[in-house]
Formats: C-alpha cells, structure tokens, sequence
C-alpha cells in the first residue's frame, strides 16, 4: 500500500479505537473513523501474537493488504479504518477471507441504530 494510505502512528490508531466504530465477524475486527484531515481513506493492520510467530502474522498481513488492494471500493474516502485479524483466519483460505472482508465492510458502512430507535 503506499504511504498516504497507510495508517503507522499508534497516537491515530488508538484513535480510531476510542472514538471510532467498531464492527466484528468471526474473523475480523475493524474500527471506521470519519478524517476531515484527508480526503483519502487511511488503513492500518494488526495480527495479534495469538496468531502465531511473526512468520504467522506478517503472512496474515500480507493476505490483508492483498484483499484490501483487490477490493479499493470497499473504502470510503476521508475515513480511517483499523482491521484486527482473530486467529479463525488460520483456518480460512483466502477466497473465503475476501468474502469475510467483503462482508465485515458491508456490516462497518452500514448507519448505526441507536437503542431505542425504531425503523
């Protein structure tokens, strides 16, 4: 990914953590944030050490930036995202991980409902 893509502060990821939305699949984790700063949208990937060693992590990352790179219009621009891998993605080959990212950023656009509202 090239640099004005990427998101490498931990002050901006953790950030995103606190203050942006979260939404979660078996496999994934991902946090939005709305950045008025840029009109691109940021990204920033973490394979936790439950994964494995780092062999294990940074070929889970490179699978991530992969389907991340295949599919540029799951991305909102002006919006920073956080995307967390759970161990699952072990067990998963990489077209059912496109679909599970597919689907987790379908689930992270989606308007929130607050409790209480009603349709």
């Amino acid at each position: 990914m090239k640099k004005e893509y990427r998101i490498k502060k931990s002050d901006e990821i953790e950030l995103v953590m606190k203050k942006g939305r979260s939404k979660a699949n078996r496999t994934f984790i991902v946090y939005k944030l709305k950045n008025p700063v840029t009109d691109k949208y940021r990204v920033a990937i973490s394979a936790p050490k439950k994964l494995g060693n780092a062999v294990v992590r940074n070929k889970v990352k490179r699978q991530i930036r992969a389907i991340l790179q295949q599919n540029k219009s799951l991305f909102q621009n002006g919006h920073d995202y956080f995307v967390i891998a759970r161990p699952n993605i072990l067990e998963i080959d990489f077209l059912s991980l496109t679909k599970q990212m597919n689907h987790i950023m379908r689930l992270v656009h989606q308007p929130s409902q607050q409790r209480g509202d009603k349709l």
